[in-house]
């Protein structure tokens, strides 16, 4: 176990640091993003090892919007303080879904026919759906934790098939937390309704 750990303790550290940002994430702690920076350095190097390029690529994408929810949840005008969990629109939505479908076209055609990705298909899905529900969690849009259940779900299937464990491990619980990270959002979007009336 101790020579497993040495030779992957990459891959435990960017697990234990993406562990600590979602549950920082329930707890909407802007300190999230500092956390979701390093982390995603970490995976960018860990999915590119596992020939993941599109993930490799969202990796990099989210430490852009780490640094992005960042400035949203603490330093802009409507800061976390004020920045109230909201539903989606469906102007919104529409935009996003259109968005994603173009993304995964794009994605899915370059990895298929440029790359020497094994799973081209269920990478490029992992990879649009998380860089749409990392979007929507900087605007605190309560939907975003329907988008990372199915997510992680998936993803958990496809890491154990990649043989990437402790990966595996942190997605099954990214599933569980993400559950919880929804019925809390839920909680004190009541709250809030109730308090203003």
């Amino acid at each position: 176990m101790i020579n497993w750990i040495k030779d992957n303790y990459i891959e435990v550290i960017g697990a234990f640091l993406a562990l600590v940002y979602l549950i920082l994430e329930v707890r909407q702690k802007w300190t999230m993003w500092i956390v979701g920076i390093i982390s995603s350095i970490f995976y960018t190097f860990i999915f590119f090892e596992a020939k993941l390029y599109a993930e490799t690529g969202m990796n990099a994408y989210f430490a852009a919007m780490s640094v992005y929810g960042l400035y949203c949840w603490k330093y802009a005008k409507n800061s976390s303080s004020s920045l109230k969990i909201t539903h989606i629109g469906i102007k919104t939505t529409g935009w996003l879904s259109g968005i994603g479908i173009l993304l995964f076209a794009l994605i899915a055609s370059i990895l298929s026919n440029y790359t020497d990705s094994s799973v081209p298909y269920a990478d490029t899905l992992v990879t649009v759906l998380s860089i749409i529900a990392t979007w929507m969690v900087a605007h605190k849009f309560v939907e975003h934790w329907y988008l990372w259940i199915f997510t992680n779900c998936f993803a958990t299937g496809l890491y154990i098939y990649l043989e990437l464990y402790p990966t595996a491990i942190l997605y099954t619980i990214y599933t569980i937390m993400s559950l919880i990270g929804l019925i809390e959002w839920k909680k004190t979007m009541k709250n809030e309704e109730i308090k203003n009336g």
